[in-house]
């Protein structure tokens, strides 16, 4: 880590981009499902080909977070947007399920690669008195893609000629990631500060044995697994209840997720990180309870308001912390391993979320997301240490 506080450097900027196109390429899934029942794959299929997207990144990324480093970042970065261009490109010759299946894997396993890569060296330009609003703006990057390219596919798509040539479209944009990538720098020298040194076993297992860490690891967790049934469940849920146009609340808590953001970002280095967590937990519990006894149009779209403001709360400032709690040279390590219980809560949120529909009522699913929520609560008294609250980059 350099000794400047500057956050908004050339470098920074420049890895925030390469960020942005890949959740761009995430976001044009959004109507693989209905591609996929084009093809002359069994329906029974569809839930596996797209799981196994997020699979792979479940299985390969604990096993190379810990070689990929702020040292070897950009060139492992260069190595997985090839492999992420080819594998769009894939998409044209998948046509059964097991070129699909083929398809899919070296796609995930790819772009695993290159989001493990781009975290190892990103974190490692972030001022730990900045991490808060870093990485609020580091998760407005990431949603913007899911916020805008949607509603733009409804309308480009037939014009385009298909899904297979918005892939194409999009391979071909993940291209300028080549030249955006001649700002990222590659530490150069043997001296280099812990920031970039491969971490050992024993790093590994005294990291996983800090009790903040493994707590933090367990809420993000426990919030990503409430946090998915809300919108894999909701628009059934929605039109149960009556609501027409299920898909404005998405729309409203995207932008309060990136308002708040935006505008409180630099808040969140200001005020006890650990208050932020507890507050915005206990509202979003609240949220869930209400959700579960839904009357009309407007108190459920005044719950997409008031639940975005939470989870823009929430979602960075745990990074934040735990950016905060890591030695210099595992934050690359933790920050992906943040990324395993992002991807870890849309498992298992969806599987019990369903498994629980299939017994009770969609109110029954958010009574668990509320618990869920309340249980993260009561463990943030434990992310401390020796009864010391977590004060560095807190302002306090």
């Amino acid at each position: 880590m350099s000794g400047t506080e500057r956050l908004f450097t050339k470098e920074f900027l420049a890895l925030n981009g390469v960020a942005f196109l890949t959740f761009c390429n995430m976001a044009v899934f959004f109507q693989f499902y209905l591609y996929l029942q084009t093809l002359p794959i069994a329906p029974e299929w569809y839930g596996f080909l797209i799981a196994l997207f997020s699979v792979t990144g479940l299985i390969i990324r604990p096993l190379i977070s810990p070689f990929l480093s702020s040292g070897n970042a950009r060139k492992w970065m260069l190595i997985s947007v090839a492999g992420v261009i080819v594998s769009l490109l894939g998409y044209n010759l998948a046509t059964d399920f097991w070129s699909m299946f083929l398809v899919r894997a070296v796609h995930g396993i790819t772009y695993v690669i290159l989001g493990v890569a781009l975290n190892a060296r990103l974190v490692d330009l972030i001022p730990p008195s900045k991490s808060g609003q870093a990485f609020g703006l580091i998760t407005v990057i990431t949603l913007l893609p899911f916020a805008v390219i949607p509603p733009i596919l409804d309308m480009a798509t037939p014009r385009l000629g298909g899904f297979a040539t918005v892939l194409n479209l999009s391979a071909a944009l993940m291209v300028m990631i080549f030249p955006i990538s001649l700002a990222v720098k590659t530490p150069a020298g043997k001296g280099r500060d812990m920031a970039i040194q491969r971490p050992s076993i024993g790093d590994l297992t005294k990291n996983l044995k800090d009790r903040r860490v493994s707590m933090l690891l367990l809420l993000m967790l426990l919030l990503y697994s409430s946090y998915t049934p809300v919108f894999f469940f909701i628009e059934g849920y929605a039109r149960k209840t009556g609501i027409t146009n299920p898909g404005l609340f998405f729309t409203l808590s995207t932008v309060s997720e990136i308002g708040v953001r935006l505008f409180a970002g630099p808040l969140f280095d200001r005020i006890n990180k650990l208050y932020l967590v507890a507050g915005s937990l206990a509202a979003i519990g609240m949220g869930y309870l209400a959700l579960a006894h839904l009357s009309g149009s407007f108190m459920f779209y005044s719950l997409g308001i008031f639940l975005g403001l939470g989870w823009g709360v929430v979602m960075p400032v745990l990074n934040a912390l735990l950016f905060d709690v890591s030695p210099p040279h595992l934050r690359g390590f933790n920050t992906n391993l943040g990324v395993q219980m992002f991807q870890g809560g849309f498992f298992l949120g969806p599987l019990v979320g369903g498994l629980i529909l299939t017994r009770l009522d969609f109110k029954a699913i958010y009574y668990f997301c509320a618990i869920l929520t309340f249980g993260s609560m009561a463990l943030t008294p434990l992310l401390t240490e020796r009864g010391k609250s977590i004060r560095r980059s807190s302002g306090l």
